[in-house]
């Protein structure tokens, strides 16, 4: 294949719709090119980065273990296993289009079952490494069963996969250099059913895809039923005759999403994109490209349960301490009168009542092991330099969508932060003021030092702005304004803010919303 990964996908969108997708799941994930460079790489465990890859000796095994893998993947097997010498085991799967193998896909750092703590203790000291710290590392690395695994790389390689088909039927159709070249090409891609229609709604053309997405069995069926089930839903779901046929020759009908039911009764989630082109001989026609999306929302829907049982963790973590207090002293009052001879009487009754508060803890246990633990890494980092990292992901974006940035910064001081939060607190406010505003709106990024010495963040956009009656609840865990929204986006943001001594403060009106992130040039320690 002429194409590598990076041609087919934009690695940069890829590693900001990861960053968001696995936010608060936060799984260990990695693409390699065939030249064993890192593409995107996302969450990987502290043991691994802190200690095996920084150590001269153990860096050496992590090599060893890549080149395993590297070399024995197999194009035939969905992935492979292998346990490191440094005592974890990895999964990798190949990323094949068009029968080649282009990229590679890791998933690791994880146990299929409870680690030998007494291994790991004497790999400590051989190594020199802070025995404590390092088991306290070990104490965070995932266990699965095959099972599960067997899920995550399926789902992992498949959503890669499709988005890398997605870049090569894109690449192959700006590409083509001719109509009959063009119609090959879009007449033997199997997962994007696309077809062209008239100015007034007949289907002038369809690939083989729309048959088979579409239930399309004989071909005498064929255009009679893509043009009841192409038009008539489409007319009536995106009203898009009347916006293509405006006087707006740009006009694009993006990612529209609708439900399709074959003639067996089964529902597909359908994502169309639809556009005008002009023909060599002065007509126009419309083109609709349509995706086939029920697995995609399926995976997003399975992430957010997953995201959901997270956040189920965090809570218990924060009663946990409220909650079993008082169950220690009952449970101890309780066993202490079981012992005295005036209530053996009840010692049944007692016996029970301790048996149930230890069965409450135990759910209490459970509840906390969904809980996420990220330790913070505060650091003397400048807040202008980590916009500057994060401004080409914003940019392309805005760029996307069809709106504008300015981004102004003025010279700052060093501040002590934790730089990963920091950059999911700017892409929360960011995505947020854009997710405000129609097209051609203006996303204002400002950065500057106020007379209290304080460094300041804006977030600016030019949105309708947030009713003075909820402002107040902003940040709120679960309350939202969006009709699909979790409430978490900027929940997570106050909370960082919280962490890092900040204050965060919100102007509104109806032209539009502004944030303002106050940080502390002194005594900023994150907590």
């Amino acid at each position: 294949m002429k194409y590598c990964f990076s041609e087919l996908v934009n690695v940069s969108d890829l590693q900001n719709f990861l960053n968001s997708l696995f936010s608060i799941s936060n799984p260990v994930l990695a693409i390699l090119d065939n030249n064993s460079n890192i593409l995107v790489s996302f969450g990987w465990q502290e043991i691994c980065v802190n200690y095996h890859r920084l150590n001269s000796e153990t860096a050496l095994l992590c090599k060893q273990s890549d080149r395993y893998i590297k070399n024995y993947l197999n194009c035939n097997e969905p992935y492979i296993c292998y346990r490191c010498a440094n005592g974890l085991i990895d999964a990798a799967a190949p990323i094949i289009i068009e029968g080649e193998h282009i990229a590679t896909a890791y998933h690791g750092q994880f146990f299929f079952e409870e680690p030998d703590k007494e291994q790991f203790r004497m790999q400590a000291k051989k190594y020199g490494f802070n025995e404590e710290e390092y088991l306290k590392a070990l104490a965070k690395v995932p266990i699965y069963s095959k099972k599960e695994l067997d899920k995550i790389m399926f789902n992992i390689r498949q959503l890669i996969e499709t988005m890398a088909k997605n870049g090569l039927a894109y690449l192959k159709l700006i590409e083509a250099k001719s109509e009959e070249r063009l119609k090959t090409i879009i007449n033997n891609t199997t997962y994007m059913a696309i077809q062209s229609y008239d100015f007034d709604g007949r289907i002038q053309y369809f690939n083989n895809a729309s048959k088979s997405m579409f239930g399309c069995k004989y071909n005498k069926k064929i255009e009679e039923n893509l043009n009841q089930i192409m038009i008539s839903d489409k007319k009536i779901s995106f009203d898009c005759w009347k916006d293509l046929k405006s006087n707006n020759k740009e006009k694009i009908i993006k990612d529209k999403e609708w439900i399709f039911q074959n003639e067996n009764g089964v529902e597909k989630i359908i994502s169309s994109t639809i556009f005008p082109i002009n023909l060599p001989d002065g007509k126009r026609e419309f083109i609709s490209m349509d995706i086939d999306i029920t697995e995609k929302k399926r995976f997003e829907k399975e992430m957010q349960r997953l995201d959901r049982l997270n956040i189920i963790g965090e809570m218990a973590a924060g009663i946990a301490h409220e909650v079993r207090n008082p169950m220690t002293t009952v449970r101890g009052y309780l066993q202490l009168l079981k012992n005295k001879q005036e209530f053996q009487e009840f010692q049944n009754q007692m016996e029970l009542m301790i048996d149930e508060i230890d069965r409450a803890n135990a759910i209490i246990t459970e509840f906390l092991t969904l809980a996420k633990t990220k330790p913070n890494k505060p650091e003397n980092r400048n807040l202008n330099d980590i916009i500057q990292k994060l401004y080409p992901l914003i940019e392309a974006d805005v760029f996307t969508q069809n709106k504008q940035i300015n981004f102004r910064q003025a010279e700052l001081p060093n501040i002590i932060i934790d730089e990963n939060e920091i950059s999911q607190m700017i892409l929360n406010l960011t995505r947020n003021a854009m997710e405000s505003m129609k097209e051609n709106g203006l996303l204002t990024i400002e950065t500057y030092l106020n007379e209290d010495n304080k460094v300041i963040l804006k977030v600016q956009d030019q949105g309708c702005g947030i009713p003075q009656e909820i402002i107040d609840k902003i940040g709120t865990p679960f309350f939202t304004t969006k009709d699909n929204g979790t409430g978490l986006g900027l929940a997570t943001t106050y909370r960082i803010a919280e962490s890092h001594n900040a204050k965060i403060e919100v102007e509104s009106d109806d032209k539009g919303t502004a944030f303002y992130v106050y940080f502390p040039v002194t005594d900023n320690r994150v907590r």
